[in-house]
């Protein structure tokens, strides 16, 4: 039997976890919840996540944990040693690593594992990979990033144009019928009172709605290019501390950039052009769990080629 790599990308909406043969043959794929030991159902419900998940994906393949030659755990919440070591005493398998979940698109844009992979879903997760080091910079986001950081940031902009320290703007009008609410000051009772469900992923469920409002909204507008600028920040970051020299391949992907016209994913590009940033900007359709898998191949001793990269992405599609 050819050796098995097992791989596992979770996050704060949702968890896949795959097996894969080194030359791209998926063997198995399984789907659940949040696998973030930080979201509020906390650890314990994480573990279950991905433990079931594990045991989904190996028994839809007909293999044991023992069969896995390697698995490689990327992990919203992985952020600090003592949670890559509440990992490590619950996963079944004798060869394995685990690592923040901003680490899983980087081998989307070079199969050699270099450069910075930039996640924008719920939340963002960055991270770099270089000859210098490797970083997760996703404990590091104070600012509100992502789907539920930009919507964050969306209310924020509505309750200041209440107050009249802020711009007039048309998310007063849009977002309180999001939120079961008919006015603003309402809408902030709704998602700040005891007992509220607002979650970060209930917030980031309604970023479209703010990104519709880009071109006729100055306020979005400026609510985009400051996270763009922030981004580029990080980037530029992760470039220097990682060692990665120009052109910097940066990989974009998640659910708020599903397309390289989303408004997010353009007003990035714009921001590091216009700072003269030297980078290999890419977009991409690929689910994390494919960098996920690739980097269980190269982890476990085999090289990734283009020809498993292929045969994973047609898939995992």
């Amino acid at each position: 039997m050819k050796d098995a790599f097992l791989a596992v990308d979770a996050g704060n909406t949702k968890t896949w976890a795959g097996v894969t043969t080194a030359d791209g043959e998926l063997l198995g794929l399984a789907r659940g919840g949040v696998g973030d030991i930080y979201a509020p159902a906390g650890p314990e419900a994480a573990k279950s996540v991905v433990l079931g998940l594990v045991g989904d994906v190996l028994d839809s393949a007909g293999l044991q944990s023992s069969d896995i030659r390697h698995a490689a755990f990327r992990l919203a919440g992985v952020d600090w040693p003592v949670d890559g070591e509440f990992w490590e005493a619950a996963l079944p398998f004798g060869s394995f690593s685990v690592k923040n979940d901003g680490f899983a698109l980087i081998r989307c844009g070079r199969l050699d594992g270099q450069g910075i992979s930039v996640v924008l879903g719920t939340g963002a997760a960055l991270a770099g990979r270089g000859p210098v080091k490797e970083w997760a910079l996703s404990w590091w986001l104070q600012h509100p990033l992502g789907g539920a950081g930009l919507v964050s940031e969306a209310l924020r902009a509505v309750y200041l144009a209440e107050l009249g320290l802020g711009e007039s703007t048309k998310l007063g009008a849009v977002l309180p019928p999001l939120f079961g609410a008919s006015t603003p000051e309402e809408m902030l009772e709704t998602t700040t009172r005891r007992g509220n469900t607002v979650s970060f992923a209930s917030l980031a469920a309604h970023a479209p709605s703010v990104l519709a409002l880009i071109d006729d909204d100055p306020v979005v507008a400026g609510l985009v290019e400051t996270q763009t600028e922030r981004l580029a920040d990080y980037i530029e970051t992760l470039a220097r501390t990682c060692g990665l020299t120009d052109p910097v391949t940066v990989v974009v992907g998640g659910g708020l950039v599903r397309e390289p016209e989303a408004p997010l994913f353009t007003a990035l590009r714009r921001t590091c052009s216009r700072r003269e940033l030297v980078l290999d900007l890419q977009h991409t359709h690929d689910p994390a769990l494919l960098g996920a898998l690739l980097d269980a191949i190269a982890e476990g001793g085999a090289d990734p080629t283009e020809i498993a990269r292929t045969r994973l992405t047609q898939k995992l599609k």
